[in-house]
């Protein structure tokens, strides 16, 4: 496996040993590798080690990544854009959905991490486990704050959505069986914003199949 030299430590870590902050991020670095076990990639590590970089990056360009994982760069951030792990930075204005999106591989391409994915990413640098059930209620403060019934709105979402896609009437019904109840309408603007879905508005067909808006859902978190 590869290692990443120009990888650096996370300032706020405690330690002002330079070699002990830079142990201390590939530490962080493998055990988020081994929660993304789902993704079988061979460019699962140098993943890794992009969601590391972007966590705390606000301005992050493609470039950036390019310096520490070389000509892999464009790969790994094609992975992440495939899994909604990491997206473009949108211009003033430009559309917040995903099906809009271009895949980021110019050089100066702004990157992100929607909010559900860095929350996502700091609970797995320090546990090792992806943990979708742990962080969605940090996602929109109209879940309730009940592990047993997140677990169950996760499972009801899968079995609704159909290839990653889900209707709205679909979604409020796997809310009901869930036993969530809350504003759908304003979690769904909430869920938007923090990348846990996406509306599909290309696929007229798929939203007359429903009969209700559609929205695509994060392969990362269902």
């Amino acid at each position: 496996m590869q290692m990443h030299p120009k990888l650096e430590g996370n300032p706020s870590s405690g330690s002002d040993n330079p070699c002990s902050r830079a142990r201390a991020a590939m530490e962080d670095v493998f055990r988020l590798e081994h929660a993304l076990g789902f993704i079988h990639d061979e460019y699962i590590h140098e993943l890794s080690i992009a969601l590391m970089q972007l966590l705390d990056s606000e301005k992050a360009l493609v470039s950036d990544l390019e310096e520490i994982l070389g000509g892999d760069a464009y790969e790994v951030v094609l992975l992440g854009f495939t899994w909604r792990l990491i997206l473009p930075r949108a211009p003033a204005g430009g559309s917040m959905a995903w099906e809009d999106a271009q895949p980021p591989l110019d050089g100066q391409s702004g990157l992100k991490l929607p909010l559900v994915i860095e929350k996502l990413v700091r609970s797995a640098a320090k546990s090792g486990h992806w943990s979708p059930r742990g962080v969605l209620p940090e996602t929109s403060p109209l879940l309730p704050d009940s592990p047993e019934i997140i677990t169950w709105l996760l499972q009801f979402v899968q079995e609704y959505a159909q290839g990653q896609v889900i209707g709205a009437n679909e979604l409020r019904a796997a809310f009901s069986e869930a036993g969530a109840k809350c504003d759908l309408d304003a979690l769904i603007a909430h869920w938007k914003g923090a990348g846990v879905l996406s509306p599909r508005l290309s696929s007229l067909k798929s939203v007359a199949d429903h009969r209700s808006p559609v929205y695509e859902l994060n392969p990362a978190v269902f």
